[in-house]
């Protein structure tokens, strides 16, 4: 059996360390990013990391520039390099045909590229609308933003999984293991890689920091809240009205307590697992109405004030166990 491995891993620094060891066992390497022009080039070392990443929009730099790094050495070792995000190819085509003077009106409907679009626009939407109710007093609506945010995240993580899986088997080519880089909100990649796989292959997933988690003596942290709404959704399980409004309003208070930029030089062990896993064990200890409590102080306070003030609150009112 020839291994088809997803590495399921948010792109950090701190998880390449977990991940090479892991992509060094296969001859092909599946990345989770739509086909650069410069990507040949920057891989045998003809362009700088620095030209290559020059245009692209980088949440975490110095992930970028490590991993880049890596990939040259898999390249050295004549290892297969290969760049598969097909809904991001299409909604970058989408944007240029969108420059090009043309609206949504000229999309044919038949097409990937609309529902590419649809979907986009949609999650967008609901994204604009949760920005919108988390500055009003509303509570009750804020919760209602943040579920239909979820329902359409889910909706679009549902498209692009079905497109990459198809891309990835169109892709396999030859029998060589073959591991495919995957962030932790992708299950369905592994759903449907799991109905498409050719006889002779084998598909394991590998949670990539349940490594890091185990290292810091934890048990649980690589989902917040909100993914964990997300999940549901994906999944299209049927959770109680209470469940899903406690998901909500424990992920207005851990999106103001967790760290949102990257961290540089020496912060101990995997410190972006490490402070999500702390944030996530604070809130899971929250009620509904705690949570309401908290999240008028701490709106509009940094993430070591909100901090603070979460853990003064606990301290002084216990959470009662959700039923």
């Amino acid at each position: 059996m020839t291994r088809l491995t997803i590495a399921y891993a948010n792109h950090r620094p701190e998880t390449l360390p977990l991940c090479q060891p892991l992509m060094e066992k296969h001859r092909r390497i599946i990345l989770e990013e739509p086909p650069h022009p410069l990507f040949s080039k920057m891989i045998r070392g003809q362009v700088s990391t620095e030209d290559y990443l020059l245009d692209q929009d980088l949440e975490y730099p110095a992930f970028s520039q490590q991993q880049c790094r890596m990939l040259q050495r898999f390249f050295l070792d004549e290892r297969e390099l290969l760049q598969i995000e097909p809904f991001v190819e299409h909604l970058i085509e989408v944007q240029e045909f969108f420059a090009e003077g043309n609206g949504p009106a000229d999309l044919d409907k038949s097409t990937i590229h609309y529902q590419v679009y649809l979907s986009e626009k949609e999650a967008t939407r609901t994204l604009i609308d949760f920005y919108q109710a988390v500055r009003g007093d509303d509570f009750h609506q804020i919760i209602e933003s943040v579920k239909n945010f979820a329902w359409a995240d889910a909706k679009r993580f549902t498209l692009r999984d079905r497109l990459r899986a198809q891309a990835i088997i169109d892709n396999l080519g030859d029998e060589q293991p073959t591991c495919v880089e995957a962030g932790p909100m992708h299950l369905l990649l592994y759903q449907n890689l799991r109905t498409l796989v050719p006889p002779g292959w084998s598909l394991k997933p590998v949670f990539v920091e349940h490594l890091g988690l185990r290292q810091l003596g934890l048990t649980s942290g690589l989902y917040g809240p909100g993914d964990q709404l997300t999940v549901h959704c994906l999944f299209k399980r049927q959770i109680k009205a209470e469940l899903a409004n406690l998901l909500g309003a424990r992920t207005l208070v851990f999106m103001k307590i967790v760290r949102k930029d990257e961290y540089s030089g020496q912060n101990g062990p995997f410190p972006h697992l490490r402070d999500e896993a702390q944030a996530a064990a604070l809130v899971n200890q929250l009620s509904f109405e705690q949570c309401r409590q908290l999240f008028w102080k701490i709106r509009d306070q940094s993430e070591e004030t909100a901090t603070g003030l979460v853990r003064e609150h606990i301290s002084d009112t216990p959470a009662k166990p959700f039923p």
